[in-house]
């Protein structure tokens, strides 16, 4: 036991003290460390600090020449106590070699406990002892703390807030309460969202702003530090058309568009953010609405192209009109028509969204023989105004008849709420993945068929064209000599008309020094003398 009063001992070290005790804190939490197989304790107090252990692991850890300290030892106990078993194991133990005596006196009735109030110590302890105490807060925050810096964990980094987006697209006949299940689907009490009242969804708008028909709501997960932006976006009934197809292709430009809107972010040159900073657009999955009683083949070759572009969940709705025997033998039917559905036109299987099996479990999706059944939901713009306000507020959607009372998130009723669950909770980054690895694929294949078309066109111009040109050239017996002279012709009267280029200014030679040469000597010799004239003969003058 070490009191204030050793503390001020002159060979005392209350720093090193502190370093053993935090070290002997941290070997006591190792179950397999000797100290605790000794059975030693540590104990702090504001006015002591004692250590319960055999004197073999004191003289190890603490050796008296450094931290002498009041040693006491004990024989077996008569009653248990914590450290009966270790010291048990110590006076049964061979003596230890060397036998630590020291004593120190006690502290006497007016000494001043180790962090009392209005305690009187020499100048300069008080500072002491409170830095000793906030060393040995920190170090053992650092050690045994929830960041656990020194621990045998590694520490758990920070995390920063960002956003994770899933958007999902409703799609299904006319009159199937998609606007309805929407509400159902992502509502909580006392929040308004802005979604139309669902009694028509005109395609016109669709087409012109699909934005004006989608509902958002977000949400904060403390923990992961993940705000998710939630989406759902309504569609027109394919009931409203005369061509059904014409709805189809409508919805698929819509997801197609949203894809290409993606990759044009990926590939912009002027993009100043980064892309988890951007809001994504893609769709993650389509709910699918099917009608109760008849799954007709539209419903399937309709689901069957729609799943060739996203996964698609099925949804029974409005399943308040089927008793129970007809629900569970409908649930049967449609599953075993969407593994096979036997329709003109389609080869191959429907693209349905494969939740996991433990996925299933947590949103409470009873184990059954079909591993992937559709959900039978029913929704309500109605909500229990007793539950609303109830405290706390619950919202529970319910439909009223004159004979009982439907309601949407009671399990024997639906299965909105595990959808719900599934949706919104357990299976969010399962949708997440899925749509990555589906824009990835996507991705390839566009780009890919890109460049097959560059290569196509580049061989059309090529070869194909000018062979084209030649044939009808040789029917239409055109000459080379009248290709020649209409050819000459045009660069003739092109160069014409082309402006003859300026006339640069001549530039001046260099002037050309000629060096004087010396003027040559030349030698002149002497004149001939002339010849006497010749003596005339005749008159003699």
């Amino acid at each position: 036991t070490w009191t204030p009063r050793d503390c001020r001992e002159p060979n005392f070290k209350p720093s090193e003290l502190w370093n053993r005790v935090i070290q002997v804190h941290y070997l006591l939490e190792q179950p397999t460390h000797r100290a605790s197989a000794y059975g030693a304790h540590l104990n702090l107090d504001k006015d002591h600090i004692a250590i319960a252990a055999p004197v073999e692991f004191m003289t190890t850890y603490f050796p008296p020449t450094k931290f002498p300290s009041g040693l006491r030892d004990e024989g077996p106990a008569s009653t248990p106590t914590p450290f009966a078993n270790a010291t048990n194991r110590f006076n049964n133990a061979p003596p230890p070699s060397t036998t630590a005596d020291f004593s120190m006196p006690t502290a006497g009735p007016d000494e001043p406990k180790f962090g009392a109030r209005g305690s009187a110590l020499p100048s300069g302890h008080h500072e002491r002892r409170l830095s000793i105490s906030s060393n040995y807060s920190r170090a053992s925050e650092m050690v045994f703390g929830k960041d656990a810096l020194l621990g045998p964990r590694r520490p758990r980094p920070h995390k920063i807030w960002k956003k994770k987006y899933i958007k999902l697209i409703v799609v299904g006949d006319s009159g199937l309460g998609k606007t309805t299940l929407i509400k159902s689907l992502i509502s909580i009490p006392g929040e308004r969202l802005q979604v139309h009242d669902g009694s028509y969804t005109p395609t016109e708008q669709f087409r012109r702003d699909p934005e004006s028909l989608c509902s958002t709501v977000s949400w904060r997960d403390e923990e992961d530090r993940i705000i998710w932006v939630y989406r759902v976006q309504d569609t027109p009934g394919y009931g409203d058309e005369l061509d059904v197809f014409k709805n189809l292709k409508m919805v698929v430009d819509f997801i197609e568009g949203q894809d290409k809107k993606w990759l044009d972010m990926e590939q912009s040159r002027d993009r100043k953010e980064d892309l988890a900073e951007l809001e994504d657009p893609r769709v993650d999955l389509c709910i699918f609405c099917i009608p109760p009683h008849r799954l007709r083949p539209i419903d399937l070759k309709y689901m069957f192209e729609l799943g060739k572009h996203v996964p698609v969940v099925p949804v029974v709705t409005k399943a308040d009109t089927m008793t129970i025997r007809e629900a569970n033998t409908y649930r049967t039917e449609v599953a075993n028509r969407i593994a096979n559905p036997m329709v003109p036109g389609i080869h191959d299987k429907i693209n349905i969204f494969r939740f996991e099996r433990d996925t299933l479990e947590r949103a409470g999706v009873p184990d059954q023989a079909i591993a992937h059944p559709p959900f039978l939901v029913i929704a309500s713009n109605d909500i229990s105004e007793e539950l609303a306000g109830a405290e706390p507020p619950l919202f529970w959607p319910e439909r009223r008849y004159p004979w009982g009372c439907a309601e949407a998130f009671n399990k024997e009723h639906s299965d909105l709420l595990a959808l719900r669950a599934l949706l919104m909770k357990e299976a969010l980054e399962e949708i997440n993945k899925v749509k990555r690895q589906r824009y990835e694929s996507w991705r390839r294949s566009t780009l890919g068929g890109l460049k097959v078309g560059r290569k196509i066109m580049s061989a059309l111009l090529w070869t194909i064209v000018p062979a084209i040109v030649c044939l009808q050239v040789g029917r239409a017996g055109v000459r080379i000599e009248d290709v020649r002279r209409f050819v000459r012709t045009n660069v003739d009267r092109v160069k014409r008309l082309r402006p003859a280029p300026e006339a640069k200014p001549a530039s001046t030679p260099p002037p050309v020094v000629v060096e004087e040469l010396p003027p040559p000597i030349v030698k002149v010799e002497p004149a001939a003398p002339a010849p006497l004239p010749a003596h005339k003969k005749g008159w003699g003058f």
